[in-house]
């Protein structure tokens, strides 16, 4: 029986009272989907309650199928989305009007033989047909935008006065990617930056618009739910993601054994039985036909043993009689030029390149030993930090690049920090700038990412 007929079904028996039964929306399908998986893995796997819960997450995690919202695929834990659907929204309500795969474009359903667009799309006022927008004109005011005044990532906003100090120049990713946005709308709409140079918390700054005292932010602004309850986000247009940076320490092996260092111990000991083996192969071959591989029981020994050193020189000067042991040899010098040339490329890199690696590697070691960590001053990563266990006073704020730097330098047992966290952004800035002695490590913890701020509407 199609899902949706017994979705359906299934509803109008637990809510008798409701007319108008819904059709499943795409969140229902993929629910549906997860719940799926969910049973998929426990019964391919056979899990039982005593099944650790990393063993289960990690059979579900592998678990692909094709769903009723599509190829359900697990990436970095997130679903990959391969249907979005296209909703209408109505006052409080909302219906939906279409789907969109990159594979199909827009169409109306979730069939086979599915109908290219839309379905008829309510504006409001119960129109039909799509209003043309508004035209601000010459006399009416135009939206107050605010602006964070601060230094420190200029890459993302800046805010600079011309000399005769008349004019604001605003500047900046964010500011672009506003202002293209702003270029894109069917009609004209005007608004003015006005710089905000309390920066010390950016709530303070989303605080004028939910008091109506302006109409919007443009910004590096990170978006949360407690923000959300205030004022209304667009969507993210940057990465969406909290990392950590530390500092790389050189590591160099210049001993008298590093010769032996290429090889894993496992490796070196697995090819000299090999060379072993490969004489002690042709010596049994060759010995009872070929005069060279014969004497006393010691010779046959140091022919075994020459043999099968002179073969990584290509220098054996022993002829081989048997076609066996030619093909045995022949198969032997491949694996010894792969070997070979493997070893001098992990040694030549070992002799000329400084080798590094970073002081930290995981968010544990920092929680474990006490360390000092740092952020950056006015952002919501403060919250995320106590969140995962770290201690108040062992939280320090910094504002710019420079200042991230030097308390990497100088570490946390010199009044510095360990590591910086902060959103992935900033960090890429930093690593701009500062491209060689840090580095990024660890897990990315996904936040809301940057977006633009503007009023809620209240109905």
């Amino acid at each position: 029986m199609n899902f949706t007929v017994r979705f359906k079904e299934k509803f109008q028996m637990e809510n008798p009272g409701i007319r108008g039964v819904p059709s499943p929306s795409l969140l229902l399908l993929w629910a549906y989907d997860t719940a799926w998986s969910l049973a998929a893995a426990v019964n391919r796997n056979r899990v039982s309650s005593s099944t650790p819960g990393r063993t289960l997450l990690g059979a579900v995690l592998d678990t692909t199928f094709d769903g009723l919202a599509g190829r359900f695929r697990l990436r970095n834990g997130l679903l990959q989305v391969s249907t979005y659907e296209v909703v209408n929204i109505i006052g409080k309500g909302a219906r939906t009007v279409g789907f969109w795969t990159p594979e199909s474009g827009i169409f109306k359903n979730l069939k086979a033989n599915n109908e290219k667009g839309l379905k008829q799309i309510l504006w409001p006022g119960d129109l039909a047909t799509a209003p043309r927008g508004w035209d601000v004109s010459s006399t009416g005011s135009p939206l107050r935008v605010i602006v964070p005044s601060r230094h420190g990532f200029d890459q993302l906003v800046k805010v600079s006065y011309n000399p005769t100090n008349i004019s604001v120049i605003v500047t900046g990713y964010c500011i672009d990617v506003f202002d293209a946005l702003m270029k894109n709308l069917p009609y004209l709409v005007a608004y003015q930056y006005v710089p905000f140079n309390d920066t010390s918390t950016y709530d303070s700054i989303l605080n004028l618009v939910y008091e109506k005292e302006a109409d919007a932010v443009v910004g590096d602004t990170t978006i949360s739910t407690d923000r959300m309850n205030k004022v209304a986000f667009t969507m993210p247009y940057t990465d969406i993601g909290l990392s950590m940076i530390v500092v790389l320490k050189k590591y160099s092996s210049r001993s008298m054994w590093i010769f032996l260092q290429p090889l894993t111990h496992t490796l070196w000991i697995t090819s000299l039985a090999f060379f072993f083996l490969t004489g002690f192969v042709v010596w049994v071959i060759e010995h009872r036909i070929n005069p060279e591989f014969r004497g006393t029981p010691w010779q046959q020994f140091g022919i075994i043993f020459y043999f099968a050193f002179s073969t990584l020189v290509f220098s054996h000067k022993e002829k081989l009689e048997s076609n066996l042991s030619r093909l045995v040899v022949i198969v032997w010098v491949f694996v010894v030029l792969i070997l070979t040339s493997s070893y001098t490329a992990s040694l030549t890199s070992m002799l000329t390149f400084q080798q590094f690696q970073p002081t930290v590697t995981s968010v544990q070691d920092l929680l474990r030993n006490g360390h000092f960590v740092g952020y950056q001053r006015g952002s919501t990563v403060k919250y995320w930090l106590e969140e995962m266990g770290f201690h108040k006073k062992n939280l320090l704020g910094y504002g710019t690049v420079e200042e991230y730097a030097e308390a990497l330098q100088m570490g946390s047992e010199n009044g510095g920090v360990s590591a910086i966290f902060d959103e992935n952004p900033y960090l890429k800035i930093f690593l701009s700038k500062y491209c060689e002695g840090y580095t990024m490590v660890g897990p990315t913890y996904r936040l809301g990412g940057f977006g633009f701020c503007r009023k809620r509407w209240r109905g």
